[in-house]
């Protein structure tokens, strides 16, 4: 048995929960990671430990996150894992998420690493999708979100800022709104949101 995006059990796929793939994107060394296989696909852990500049032992454990939200598989070549881009089966948000991922990734796109980061850690908690989720039934107030999420004013306040700089809301005045994103990786996780 997996469980599903809200926990639930289900015999057949496995979905990561949204916010800690979220928060496994939010972090710039995977970013690198997942780019450095992008452009030359099939390394393993030690080249590309050296290709982003970090130790062996944090490259394995950064590949080992990666892998664990379905986005990267590994083959065994003799005593070597080399990894390459590729969705496990068993996830079902992989493949739009890879697919997001490839074009963000785009030879010559480098600066787009830290808007992946900020998108990611705009929806890297499970209030902050909740927050996106209510606006976009429609606009509110930030004391309106706060009473609806269930949490402090200094909490909420924390939260919108995070989703500010994701550029999934703007305030007017006092009113908060969704802003549909134009972004490929922003696009592919909003459609991944729980029902």
């Amino acid at each position: 048995m997996f469980m599903n995006i809200e926990g639930a059990t289900d015999g057949y796929a496995l979905n990561p929960t949204l916010w800690r793939t979220c928060r496994m994107l939010a972090g710039t060394v995977r970013i690198r990671l997942l780019r450095c296989l992008h452009e030359q696909p099939g390394h393993n852990v030690t080249e590309l430990a050296q290709a982003v500049g970090i130790g062996v032992s944090d490259a394995s454990q950064e590949l080992r996150r990666i892998q664990s939200r379905g986005l990267l598989q590994a083959d065994r070549r003799r005593s070597a894992l080399i990894y390459r881009f590729g969705a496990d089966p068993q996830v079902r948000s992989a493949v739009p998420l890879l697919k997001a991922l490839r074009l963000a990734l785009a030879p010559g796109s480098a600066d787009q690493d830290g808007r992946i980061c900020a998108i990611a850690q705009g929806l890297g908690h499970p209030k902050r999708i909740a927050i996106v989720k209510s606006l976009i039934q429609g606009p509110k107030s930030a004391f309106a979100l706060q009473q609806e999420v269930r949490t402090s004013f200094a909490n909420i306040r924390r939260h919108l800022q995070s989703l500010s700089a994701s550029g999934l809301i703007r305030r007017t005045g006092r009113i908060l709104h969704y802003v549909p994103p134009t972004h490929p990786v922003a696009k592919a996780l909003v459609k991944l949101l729980p029902d």
